[in-house]
C-alpha cells in the first residue's frame, strides 16, 4: 500500500473537490485537463535530488512530467516525503493534493486561506471543514497534544491536552487569543465535545464559547 500524491500548477485557487474530478477526468485521459508548466518538471528534478529512485522512498519512482506528477511513497517515508513535496510545491508555485485524506496543500500560489488548523502531528489544514476538524480533535493524545485554529488575521482559538498542555491527564485546555498577548485567555474541561466546539464555532464566525466557559487571562 502507497501513500499518494499529485502535483500541477493551477492559476487560481480551487478546491479539493474541484482538484479530485480534475484527476478524474486525467484518469480518464481527457486531453487538455492539467496545462504545462515549467515548475512540475523543476520539482520532478529537486525531489528525484532529494530522494534518488534508489532511495526506498517510493513504491513506483515517479516519471517526469511538465503537467502532473503522480507520486507513490512508501507509507514508512510519508509524513517526510509528503512535507518536503508541500514545501517544494509552494516553492515552484505548484498545487499539491493528497487524496487519502482530500487535503489540497498549498492551494495556488498566492492563495491565502481563510482559517489553517495545525496539530502537533500531521500537515496543516488549510480551510479545514468542521468534520475533519472534529476528527482532529478524536485523535489528541499524549502525542499529538496540541490543535490551533488560526484565521488569517491572526487571531486564534487553541485546544490542548493533558500534561504536555499544562493540565492534568483527561483534561482538555481550551484558549483563546484575540491579537494582542494581553487578550489571550484559557479555561478546561473534561469534555471532548467542548473542545470540539470550541474551533468549529470558530470557524463558523461566533463567539459563544466567550459566554459558556469561564475565562481566565493567559498572562497578567
Amino acid at each position: 500500500m502507497s501513500f499518494d500524491l499529485y502535483v500541477w500548477h493551477e492559476p487560481e485557487a480551487i478546491t479539493p473537490g474541484l482538484a479530485e474530478s480534475k484527476l478524474r477526468r486525467w484518469r480518464d485521459e481527457e486531453p487538455g485537463v492539467f496545462r504545462a508548466h515549467p515548475g512540475v518538471l523543476a520539482l520532478h528534478t529537486d525531489l528525484l535530488g532529494r530522494f534518488p529512485p534508489d532511495s526506498g522512498v517510493w513504491s513506483v519512482a515517479p516519471d517526469p512530467s511538465d503537467t502532473v506528477l503522480a507520486l507513490s511513497v512508501a507509507w514508512s517515508r510519508a509524513g517526510e516525503v509528503g512535507a518536503a513535496v508541500v514545501g517544494l510545491a509552494r516553492e515552484h508555485g505548484l498545487v499539491c493534493y493528497e487524496p487519502q485524506s482530500h487535503l489540497l496543500n498549498p492551494n495556488a500560489a498566492g492563495n491565502i486561506p481563510g482559517f489553517t488548523l495545525t496539530s502537533a502531528a500531521g500537515p496543516d489544514v488549510p480551510d479545514p471543514t468542521e468534520k475533519r476538524i472534529e476528527q482532529r480533535v478524536r485523535r489528541l493524545g499524549p502525542d499529538n497534544h496540541f490543535l490551533i485554529l488560526e484565521r488569517s488575521d491572526g487571531w486564534f482559538v487553541q485546544v490542548g491536552y493533558g500534561p504536555a498542555a499544562g493540565t492534568d491527564p483527561g483534561r482538555y485546555a481550551l484558549e483563546y487569543r484575540e491579537g494582542n498577548p494581553d487578550r489571550h485567555y484559557r479555561t478546561e474541561t473534561t469534555d471532548l465535545s467542548e473542545a470540539a466546539r470550541l474551533l468549529t464555532e470558530f470557524l463558523a464566525g461566533a463567539d459563544t464559547y466567550k459566554r459558556r466557559h469561564i475565562w481566565h487571562p493567559l498572562f497578567t
